[in-house]
């Protein structure tokens, strides 16, 4: 895919984006007190026990933020959508 078409392409710039952060997130917590890697059980384990262990450690703040956002991504917005209206 070109540069070109991966502007084009919400779809795919978000889903470049996501892999992008998962993999900061991997570099972040290399060495933390937590499952390895960065799958979406892993993510939602760091943002619910990551603190007990891992908050004083460097990059902890960022790596909190990245999880968070990986995690709004997973399940979509975190905003409320109108119901539709009858006609």
């Amino acid at each position: 895919m070109s540069i070109a078409e991966e502007r084009c392409s919400d779809t795919n710039m978000a889903l470049t984006q996501v892999i992008q952060l998962r993999n900061e997130f991997e570099d972040l917590t290399r060495g933390y007190n937590m499952p390895e890697g960065s799958s979406i059980d892993n993510i939602e384990w760091f943002i619910e026990n990551g603190h007990r262990s891992n908050s004083l450690r460097n990059g902890f703040a960022d790596a909190m933020k990245i999880a968070r956002r990986i995690k709004e991504y997973y399940y979509g917005s975190s905003k409320k959508t109108r119901k539709r209206k009858r006609l």
